[in-house]
């Protein structure tokens, strides 16, 4: 019997010059923050954004999307604690990014989380998987819909960046 697979270290890095991150607080307006950053990298324009949920076709929730002119620009967005965090990704393949606090993943980990083979071990090691399978399911575009435990965090190694975060929390971004 082959020896479990430790959680694949992701590598902390800088942030692909395709893809600008942008941290704000967390009572930001979500879509606000995404229009002025689509404006901040694209320039001024008509920037539009909004939600399309993959199941059922609500407008109300679900993948975050958006327009700069005629153009898509893949988006994402997450929120933890305190903090928002958004990642715009122009002229680049969709983009999934997530924010996790350490302390919630840690009252909230259920079964279901790791694939065959992976192992997490510590509250760190959990939240860095947990953010990474969600930032990988959202640039997917079929979030929780897909069961986590279906995700392994080690076919998407070279598409993973963990991001400098607060203390107390952990953000990868998926490409």
């Amino acid at each position: 019997m082959a020896a479990p697979e430790i959680v694949p270290e992701i590598t902390p890095g800088t942030v692909p010059d395709t893809v600008d991150v942008f941290w704000s607080a967390s009572t930001s307006i979500a879509d606000q923050v995404l229009v002025a950053r689509i404006r901040a990298v694209l320039g001024d324009g008509p920037a539009v954004v909004g939600r399309l949920c993959p199941r059922c076709a609500g407008s109300d929730h679900g993948r975050p999307w958006a327009r700069h002119g005629e153009t898509d620009v893949p988006v994402s967005l997450s929120r933890a604690g305190e903090h928002l965090v958004t990642a715009v990704a122009p002229g680049s393949a969709p983009v999934g990014i997530d924010v996790e606090e350490i302390a919630a993943i840690t009252r909230a980990w259920p079964d279901g989380v790791l694939a065959s083979g992976e192992t997490a071990v510590t509250a760190e090691e959990r939240t860095r998987i947990w953010a990474a399978k969600e930032a990988i399911l959202k640039a997917e575009g079929v979030g929780l819909a897909r069961p986590m435990e279906q995700v392994r965090v080690a076919d998407f190694a070279d598409r993973l960046t963990l991001l400098a975060a607060p203390a107390g929390f952990v953000a990868v971004l998926a490409r």
